[in-house]
């Protein structure tokens, strides 16, 4: 991307849309609140039709996540025809120990309002426009995140074991903390050509 004769924040800006990767393998050292605290409220600058602010966020960290850890388990067994079989518990004992690859787990959901002009497909778009800007602010801090999400994600059930309303919707789970060194991040992947993805009309 040629950056030349932009101003700093807009080469910052740009930059940070550029290089920003989803990055899973973390270390184990848990960041400082302060930076978690500045990560979240990036994602609540993200737009949303009639300022409703749907966003909601849990952000766990030490044993939380073990506990949170069984939301997904269960959810799982929810799922399963036959949960005693050699799979089955293996699959369950994975489920059990996914947010334990991260430092820090994010719980994203959106709580729908109640305004009558405003639709759920609206609220879930700014929700997950809060989590790309939550990647953004994580990449300018130097912190690392991935966005998850799994069929957790559309258990009706789990929006409430987590603590939200039971109408809300889970956006997904960014696990969030320091990039690993001794892991090499793979190059992104090329992008589709704009003449595939963008059509002009009126231009000259």
């Amino acid at each position: 991307m040629d950056l030349e004769g932009l101003s700093d924040i807009a080469v910052a800006v740009l930059d940070a849309l550029s290089t920003r990767r989803s990055i899973g393998r973390l270390k184990p050292d848990c960041p400082d609140r302060y930076l978690v605290e500045r990560v979240i409220q990036a994602a609540t600058f993200a737009p949303n039709h009639r300022h409703t602010q749907p966003w909601r966020f849990l952000v766990l960290a030490g044993d939380a996540r073990s506990h949170a850890g069984e939301v997904l388990a269960r959810s799982l067994l929810r799922r399963l025809a036959d949960p005693e079989t050699p799979s089955s518990v293996e699959a369950l004992r994975t489920e059990r120990a996914k947010f334990l690859r991260a430092p820090v787990i994010v719980v994203v959901a959106v709580e729908p309002s109640i305004e009558p002009n405003v639709t759920l497909d609206e609220e879930i778009a700014s929700g997950a426009a809060g989590v790309q800007n939550l990647l953004l602010a994580a990449h300018a801090l130097g912190l690392a995140a991935v966005w998850r999400t799994g069929d957790s994600v559309r258990d009706e059930v789990v929006p409430n074991e987590f603590g939200f309303a039971k109408s809300s919707v889970i956006i997904g789970y960014v696990y969030l903390g320091y990039p690993d060194p001794g892991h090499t991040v793979k190059p992104r992947p090329s992008r589709l050509p704009s003449e595939i993805t963008t059509r002009w009309e009126g231009w000259t």
